[in-house]
């Protein structure tokens, strides 16, 4: 079994690495760690009552989940596991550790700007994937989806 650490941002197309995943390591049943950077709670209230499997509960949206599962059962015979990890560090030393806790040496990731992330509190952990894994494989992928952050204004809110 080879252990596959892959960026995700809970949306259906980034399920497509997994497929990659599945092609890049023919005849291995695969473990599939689907890692997500989230910045921790700031105040003492916040880290208090702070838990990973509720943030990954809040983004794991009942879209993502059924294309997920379904995903799993078409290819039940290559994916031994696939569970979902929060990356809650802000450097290397602390991805470094993030993954000598997971024991992964391999990763799928898209080349270029694939993954969107509008939340202020979370972020692509792609750049530590390619500074820390011993294998990567970048796939060239492009996205569909054009994801534009919202702007607000005092006149979009009294809308003048």
């Amino acid at each position: 079994m080879k252990r596959v650490l892959i960026p995700t941002d809970f949306t259906v197309e980034s399920l497509q690495l997994i497929e990659y995943a599945i092609l890049n390591f023919p005849q291995t049943k695969l473990d599939v760690v689907l890692v997500y950077g989230f910045r921790m709670p700031e105040t003492k209230w916040g880290l208090a009552h702070f838990s990973a499997t509720k943030e990954i509960n809040k983004l794991n949206t009942e879209t993502f989940a059924k294309a997920k599962n379904a995903f799993v059962r078409e290819h039940s015979d290559a994916i031994q596991d696939l569970r979902f990890e929060l990356f809650t560090g802000y450097n290397s030393s602390a991805f470094q550790n993030f993954i000598e806790m997971l024991d992964v040496k391999d990763a799928i990731v898209a080349k270029g700007k694939f993954l969107h992330f509008d939340s202020v509190r979370c972020f692509d952990p792609t750049r530590f994937i390619k500074k820390n894994i011993e294998n990567v494989i970048e796939i060239p992928l492009e996205t569909t989806v054009e994801h534009q952050k919202v702007k607000f204004s005092i006149s979009s809110l009294l809308n003048l």
